[in-house]
């Protein structure tokens, strides 16, 4: 049941943007080679997603790769929809390739680079930071249930031991998460 989670690869990564009042837009789906986004219909042409691409993610995939293509093809989305999106790749620093195939390049020394704020860290809120420990609790839980039951119906084994000490050593990520968090901010602070 739980085979599709995530593929031989590793996790994909998705980019979900919200607007301004906290409501989810749009999203891109990095396939490493492309891009692949969608914009809800009643959020178009408002930049949300250019501004995305601009300030966040691009930074942020160059961070790890040199340059990033991508391909808008008319044929499969439709005029309209090509239209829309030749149009935010192009404010984003594409470039459309000379083969005219729908193929764009954005390369990380090009040469409107300085619009891009490469590799600077963002802070995390105290409520984001909060968000993130009880992502790892549910995680260390979710470990625990499956620890439990191979306990429960196999007894309590060196497998079942081993699970239960990485279900503490998740668990204790959470203090460790806001230790470091607070750390962070005492640091930032006396600057």
């Amino acid at each position: 049941m739980t085979d599709n989670v995530t593929s031989s690869d590793g996790p994909d990564n998705f980019y979900l943007i919200k607007n301004a009042e906290n409501v989810f837009v749009a999203i891109v789906y990095d396939m490493i080679r492309d891009l692949h986004w969608f914009v809800l219909p009643e959020y178009r042409g408002m930049g949300h997603l250019t501004n995305a691409l601009r300030q966040s993610i691009i930074p942020h995939l160059f961070l790890k790769r040199g340059e990033q293509r991508i391909t808008i093809d008319e044929a499969e989305i439709g005029k309209d929809n090509f239209t829309a999106s030749e149009k935010v790749a192009l404010r984003s620093g594409f470039i459309k390739s000379d083969d005219n195939d729908g193929e764009y390049l954005l390369s990380n020394n090009c040469s409107n680079s300085e619009d891009y704020n490469f590799g600077n860290d963002s802070e995390i809120s105290y409520d984001r930071m909060n968000e993130l420990k009880k992502h790892i609790n549910y995680l260390s839980r979710s470990l625990w249930t499956i620890q439990t039951e191979i306990e429960m119906k196999l007894g309590q084994t060196d497998y079942s031991d081993e699970l239960k000490d990485l279900v503490h050593e998740i668990r204790n990520h959470t203090w460790k998460l806001e230790d470091f968090w607070w750390s962070r901010n005492t640091d930032n602070n006396s600057r």
